[in-house]
């Protein structure tokens, strides 16, 4: 990882749309730099965007609904699963170094991730392939 995530990488952590993400941009809710087109965002700036009330509480709506649309899902044509994880984390550093390292494994396995942090525990809330998300879940281990 290079040390900056994109509109698509905060929106694969988050569970938000790329269109609420620049939504956030353009309000100045999400801070971050336009080089060549593409909006960059460290680590730290994606860390307080989630901070805030706004985001925190459109993000937990987002990861419940990942969970209510698994549960709906009647018939499916492959199979599929749906994983809550609790992640107790010390301080803000050790959970910047998880959130980057879970977002890597994320957008490089395809699965679907809400992710947030609060009180001290990171919540990941995935759903794909079992393959995938075991190879997801290994990686953190």
């Amino acid at each position: 990882m290079n040390g900056y995530f994109t509109i698509e990488d905060l929106a694969g952590m988050s569970g938000l749309s790329t269109r609420t993400i620049r939504n956030y941009i353009t309000s100045g809710q999400l801070e971050g730099e336009k080089n060549d087109g593409i909006w960059r965002f460290t680590p730290e700036q994606f860390g307080r965007f989630l901070q805030q009330d706004m985001v925190r509480q459109s993000v937990q709506a987002k990861a419940n609904g990942i969970v209510y649309d698994f549960l709906l899902a009647e018939r499916r044509k492959e199979a599929e699963g749906c994983f809550i994880w609790d992640i107790p984390v010390s301080g803000d550093e050790a959970e910047q170094v998880l959130r980057e390292k879970l977002m890597e494994r994320v957008n490089a396995s395809g699965v679907k991730c809400a992710y947030r942090f609060e009180n001290g525990t990171a919540r990941a809330i995935l759903t794909g392939s079992p393959s995938a998300l075991a190879g997801v879940i290994s990686s953190m281990q």
